[in-house]
C-alpha cells in the first residue's frame, strides 16, 4: 500500500485527516447488515466492532507547475455531532511534504461538512495562496447549512473574501486536472479526472463509500441527496473504471484509497495499489 502514485508527469498523494465510525444501520439504512458481512473477508478493514469503519480523507496532486487540493476533509475539530473528533489533515500534508501554503488551487468535490474543514483557520484561509472552487448547484442548495452549520461556515467566508468560484460541469484546473460531473450524492458532486503521458487517474469523491458498492452500485447510503441518481451515477463511473483499466482514488475507502475496479468471477471487486 502506497500513499503516493505517479500518473503521466503528475504526482497524486492521499491525505488522512480523521478516522470515522458509523453504525451499519445508520450509514446504510437500505441495506441489511447481513449483506456487507458477504464482503468482510474481501474488505476488513472497514468492518469495526459493530460499526462501519471509514476515513475522511483528501488527496494533493502535484500537476506540472502547480499544486492543488481536492478535498479538505472535516476540519481541526471538535465536531460535537460526530463525537468530538479532531483532524489532522494538515499535519499530514506537512509530514508528507505537502506545506498549506503550497497549494495553488482547491477543489471540492462536493460540500458535504467531511470535504470542507479545512478550508478556513482562525478566521483565515488555510491554503492563504490558493483560489477554491466548489460546485455551483451544492452552494446553491446548501445556502442555509452554508450559513447556519459551523462546518459548513468554512465555505462562506472565501466567497465573502473573493477567494471562491463556483462551477458546474468541466471546468479545467490544469493542463492536467479537469472536474466531471458525478451527480447524485449531492446535486452539484463533481469528480476529478487526471490525464497525464497517456495515463490517467479518477478522484472519486463521495460516489462510493464501501468498497462493497463497486459491485452492489444500487447500495446507498444516508447521505445520498438522489438516490436513484448516485446509483445510476455509480454504476456508470465503476462501469467505466473496470473497462477502462485505469486506476481511482476514493476519499472513504480504506487505506490510502488508491485501487483499481476489476473483474472476480461474476462481481467487480476493488483491488488496492
Amino acid at each position: 500500500m502506497t500513499d503516493r502514485i505517479t500518473i503521466g508527469s503528475c504526482e497524486v498523494i492521499s491525505l488522512h485527516d480523521t478516522g470515522l465510525l458509523f453504525p451499519w444501520g445508520f450509514f446504510f439504512p437500505n441495506v441489511p447488515f447481513a449483506e456487507f458481512e458477504k464482503y468482510k473477508d474481501l474488505y476488513p478493514a472497514c468492518f469495526g466492532e459493530d460499526r462501519f469503519v471509514t476515513d475522511a480523507g483528501a488527496y494533493a496532486v502535484r500537476s506540472p507547475g502547480k499544486t492543488v487540493l481536492v478535498d479538505t476533509g472535516i476540519g481541526p475539530g471538535p465536531i460535537a455531532m460526530l463525537g468530538g473528533i479532531e483532524g489532522k489533515l494538515v499535519e499530514d500534508m506537512e509530514a508528507k511534504g505537502v506545506p498549506r501554503d503550497s497549494v495553488d488551487i482547491v477543489v471540492h468535490t462536493h460540500l458535504h461538512l467531511d470535504h470542507v474543514g479545512w478550508n478556513i483557520t482562525d478566521g483565515k484561509p488555510t491554503f492563504p495562496n490558493a483560489r477554491y472552487f466548489a460546485p455551483q448547484l451544492d452552494y446553491e442548495a446548501f445556502s442555509e447549512s452554508l450559513q447556519s452549520n459551523p462546518q459548513m461556515q468554512q465555505v462562506v467566508p472565501l466567497m465573502d473574501q473573493g477567494l471562491l468560484e463556483t462551477f458546474d460541469g468541466e471546468l479545467a484546473l490544469t493542463d492536467d486536472l479537469t472536474t466531471m460531473p458525478t451527480k447524485g450524492h449531492t446535486p452539484g458532486h463533481h469528480s476529478v479526472l487526471l490525464k497525464s503521458g497517456g495515463e490517467s487517474l479518477l478522484i472519486t469523491g463521495d460516489v462510493a463509500h464501501h468498497p462493497a458498492q463497486v459491485h452492489q452500485t444500487d447500495w446507498n447510503c444516508m447521505a445520498d441527496s438522489d438516490g436513484d441518481q448516485a446509483a445510476a451515477t455509480r454504476k456508470q463511473v465503476m462501469e467505466r473504471l473496470e473497462a477502462e483499466g485505469h486506476p481511482a482514488a476514493f476519499c472513504h475507502f480504506p487505506g490510502e484509497g488508491f485501487g483499481r475496479i476489476a473483474r472476480d468471477g461474476n462481481r467487480r471487486v476493488f483491488l488496492t495499489l
